[in-house]
């Protein structure tokens, strides 16, 4: 009854639990404009290494410029060889342009096999970067059960530093070699970067969505949130966004670090209603000996929709427009407890469910079969 009556959830936080949380069940997404007699942009046909971030304003144009910009992927590996030749392959397969999206593998733990998978591509691929000789690595005492973390924090911080401010790229798309990639993965931040650099309250773009799973999203697949946390597992950072954050940059379990309120800076980041990202079966061999893949990850679908999304207007996305919309649609649903859920009909369009702690938080996820996973 419940996965009938719930296609999607869209969770809103307060800042230390004194706001109540919402999350917003079964409701249709934002739609994108179709009306044609906006003013729509020319799209530049050349390849731009960076975007003037006063290229529009918001008072005289309705759309997003359309246009191509040079976004490098950056693919992180370490011991996984058939993991990587799976994602490369993947990657050659959707891309189009070998211009636009060149691909640079990252490369620790000097393990042979990876190493060789890697220069199998040679003729496909940008570059490769094996890590130096960085010493050995500063992990605390009683955590060197932690020791993968501190090593992937340090790969990272070594790689994301040299990719953007010595081989000098304005942007760059990371992902892992455990992911798999939609077909329109790469077209997805071609659309979102002019986005990232017009507004200033964003500062990622994620191909991903934690609770992506089938029954629990609505399949809109152009629709598109702002989110206060941070997803990755595919996506793009701005070397403008770096420089800001290495000096400070952790020694271990860097994604839960940038999820913290110093760095997000009331920042979004923009993740998708229907993930553009999925982790591969090879997932299960990582750091974390595969926590949450059975339970949840391998439950996440990946876009197979075609998407044009240089006729899309993602304008809607822009905060003020974002926040006062989403208001509007929260203010129009009622607020039910978990007991009610039994109560629903399939008539029922949305609810809120509110939350004012942790405990309450993760009953409400374990109800509705979502991540638990907590993060302040």
């Amino acid at each position: 009854m419940r996965s009938k009556i719930i296609t999607k959830i869209i969770i809103t936080t307060g800042v230390f639990f004194l706001i109540n949380v919402i999350l917003l069940l079964s409701i249709k997404g934002f739609r994108t404009s179709t009306n044609k007699n906006e003013v729509e942009l020319p799209i530049n046909r050349g390849i731009s290494r960076k975007v003037q971030s006063n290229i529009i304003s918001p008072a005289s144009m309705s759309l997003l410029p359309k246009i191509d910009v040079l976004l490098p992927i950056v693919v992180f590996a370490c011991n996984r060889p058939r993991a990587l030749q799976l994602h490369i392959e993947a990657l050659l397969k959707i891309r189009k342009n070998t211009e636009l999206n060149p691909i640079i593998i990252s490369l620790d733990c000097q393990d042979s096999a990876t190493i060789q998978v890697a220069k199998n591509f040679s003729d496909k691929i940008k570059t490769i970067i094996e890590l130096p000789d960085l010493g050995p690595l500063d992990v605390p005492a009683g955590q060197q059960q932690l020791f993968g973390y501190y090593r992937i924090a340090r790969h990272y911080g070594y790689s994301l530093n040299h990719i953007l401010n010595v081989l000098n790229y304005e942007a760059i798309i990371i992902t892992e070699d455990d992911l798999e990639v939609s077909p329109d993965f790469l077209e997805y931040f071609q659309a979102l970067y002019p986005l990232l650099k017009y507004d200033k309250t964003v500062w990622c773009i994620s191909a991903w969505n934690d609770n992506g799973i089938d029954k629990k999203i609505d399949r809109q697949a152009n629709l598109l949130h702002r989110s206060d946390f941070f997803p990755g597992l595919g996506w793009l950072l701005t070397k403008t966004v770096w420089n800001k954050i290495k000096d400070k940059w952790p020694k271990a379990f860097w994604d839960d670090w940038m999820r913290k309120p110093e760095q997000r800076r009331d920042r979004a980041c923009i993740r998708p209603e229907v993930s553009r990202t999925g982790i591969s079966p090879e997932g299960k061999k990582g750091v974390s000996g595969g926590q949450f893949y059975d339970h949840y990850l391998r439950k996440i679908i990946k876009n197979i929709d075609p998407i044009d999304w240089k006729t899309i207007d993602l304008s809607y996305l822009v905060k003020d427009r974002y926040d006062r919309e989403f208001q509007a649609r929260i203010d129009t649903c009622p607020v039910i407890t978990l007991s009610d859920l039994n109560e629903m009909n399939n008539d029922t369009k949305c609810a809120q469910l509110r939350y004012s702690n942790k405990k309450e938080f993760v009953a409400i996820a374990n109800t509705l079969e979502i991540m638990n996973d907590f993060k302040v």
